[in-house]
């Protein structure tokens, strides 16, 4: 990278906070369109792929001190307070979710400020004493890196068809009437 094109950190952080606001838009659109879609997204190359979030919502708005935020924690109630925190413009930060694609199944939580999957637990995929070479440390390690790498690429491709979608004329015109037409359905 050329030096004249290296940021200090701190206008690093500013131009990282000043862009906060895409990761929470990002996850509280995930979060929207894959209930509107029974769960299901369709992403490039990966094709369909479902998406629920299953146990935790944390929610907030403003900035420093006025900072306000909500965490849900039980789906079983139909997140009822997190579509009320919606509706008073707090915008999802956090979540635990789930992501299937094909036979495999991911849990995990993606925070806003990173969309780096954290406390991921892996598909179930390997099994013990198939194979010798794979029973191995090294095959463990290469499979959950590999799986790991697959994530990474489902979400890549949400945050990419998000983009798409947050910069065309048709997030204005469809994208956000269809999102407040469904949150005004809620309880």
């Amino acid at each position: 990278m050329n030096e004249n094109m290296m940021l200090e950190p701190a206008a690093f952080l500013d131009m990282w906070q000043e862009k906060y606001f895409l990761g929470q838009e990002f996850l509280t659109w995930l979060w929207i369109t894959s209930e509107i879609n029974g769960n299901y997204l369709v992403i490039q190359p990966q094709g369909s792929v479902e998406v629920w979030f299953e146990s935790r919502l944390q929610l907030e708005s403003g900035e420093g001190g006025d900072k306000k935020s909500v965490t849900c924690q039980n789906p079983g109630a139909e997140w009822s307070e997190a579509y009320t925190a919606l509706r008073r413009s707090k915008k999802l930060t956090r979540g635990r979710l789930k992501v299937r694609s094909e036979e495999k199944e991911w849990s995990l939580s993606l925070a806003a400020d990173s969309l780096t999957p954290q406390g991921v637990k892996f598909p179930k995929t390997f099994t013990h004493g198939e194979d010798e070479e794979d029973d191995s440390l090294t095959g463990r390690f290469m499979e959950r890196v590999a799986l790991l790498n697959e994530l990474n690429g489902i979400i890549e491709a949400l945050f990419k068809q998000f983009l798409e979608l947050r910069l065309s004329a048709a997030w204005s015109e469809k994208i956000l009437p269809d999102l407040n037409r469904w949150l005004s359905t809620r309880a």
